[in-house]
């Protein structure tokens, strides 16, 4: 029995068993029986807790539109989206939503082996046009971080006067229903750039109390519209821009979201830890990328974290 664990069985022996079991050393040739049980009770308690300190590998794909028209950094192929797909397939990896996560984080159910999280970020007409399709008919599932003010701005527009760059709320409705897409808050506004900044920056001069109420004022606005608009409550916040920081992180979960999406690159470890989920690292998959090399280079971020 490693130390660290004999530690641990100690402590909370001497807590449950009080001053007389000060004593009790572990690993040596005295030990009352009363205090035998009581560690054999305290034993079969920490098994789930010892499996459970073992970390999850985690990588998670960075995808945007998909689209035959100037394909590049956040725009693939429908062909590269099917082959990354069967890839993926034949490889053994299983994709995963964000709250397959979330579970595992909190202990309350594993990952699959080799658990994959396909991201798509903005919420492209394509999304619906072409990927939902595809993720029908291969079964498999994709997060899909939702601008909510351009599903508000595309879903004024009367159908077919416009070309829709972000799918509507019907759409979006539909994806949700199929149980093959996770809807997570992209934000409702902060999607642009300002004279100060992009994203979820800190603007120059704007008062840290000030920049929370600011943030806090459009992301649960962005919340309210998705919950309204197909009854999905997000607890994941995708930054824009992949723009982020230490103050971004606190307000965020003060507002009560389980999990952040950044653009660093990497795959990531989850662990018990608390605020693993936060700040998680995703791959970019641009157009004529390798796939394969690209995962592995994300895995050996690992060896420097």
């Amino acid at each position: 029995m490693g130390s660290g664990l004999s530690s641990r069985l100690l402590r909370i022996l001497k807590e449950a068993c009080g001053p007389e079991a000060a004593g009790i050393e572990i690993g040596g040739s005295a030990m009352p029986r009363r205090f035998l049980f009581a560690l054999l009770a305290v034993f079969s308690l920490l098994l789930p807790s010892a499996a459970a300190e073992e970390t999850v590998v985690l990588p998670i794909l960075m995808y945007h539109d998909v689209s035959f028209d100037h394909p590049g950094k956040d725009v693939v192929t429908p062909e590269e989206l099917r082959a990354d797909l069967t890839w993926l397939r034949e490889e053994g990896y299983t994709p995963v939503t964000m709250a397959q996560v979330i579970a595992c984080a909190d202990g309350i159910s594993p990952l699959p082996p080799k658990p994959i999280v396909l991201s798509f970020d903005d919420g492209y007409t394509s999304a619906y046009d072409r990927v939902l399709p595809l993720l029908r008919e291969m079964d498999m599932p994709i997060v899909l971080s939702v601008i909510a003010g351009s599903a508000d701005e595309f879903s004024a527009y009367q159908p077919g006067k416009t070309r829709l760059a972000h799918a509507v709320w019907p759409q979006l409705r539909e994806m949700a229903d199929s149980g093959l897409v996770e809807l997570q808050d992209h934000s409702y506004s902060l999607h642009r750039a300002t004279e100060g900044g992009w994203g979820c920056d800190r603007l120059p001069g704007e008062s840290r109390g000030a920049y929370a109420e600011r943030l806090a004022a459009d992301v649960l606005h962005a919340q309210e519209r998705i919950w309204e608009e197909t009854g999905r409550k997000c607890e994941v916040f995708t930054y824009p821009y992949g723009r982020y920081s230490a103050e971004s992180e606190e307000a965020l979960r003060e507002l009560g979201f389980r999990a952040t999406l950044t653009c660093d690159f990497g795959v990531n470890r989850l662990s018990p830890q608390e605020d693993c989920l936060f700040g998680l690292r995703r791959i970019c998959r641009s157009h004529g990328a390798d796939l394969p090399a690209l995962l592995e280079q994300a895995y050996e971020t690992l060896k420097w974290r």
